[in-house]
């Protein structure tokens, strides 16, 4: 990821679903859609797409 910020909410939202916190995942994917976008392309969705896929 080429933001700090993005790099962030995305390992705080992995750390959420290890420990089955639904809401702090849900609040994590919100703030990184809520993000501005980086090479035209929103965030959440980039970060889906280096995923494998799959919608939130």
């Amino acid at each position: 990821m080429s933001c700090t910020k993005c790099a962030d909410l995305e390992r705080e939202l992995e750390a959420a679903d290890k420990a089955g916190d639904q809401s702090r995942a849900v609040d994590c994917r919100v703030l990184l859609r809520r993000h501005p976008q980086h090479e035209d392309v929103p965030v959440a969705a980039g970060a889906r797409a280096r995923k494998g896929g799959g919608t939130n």
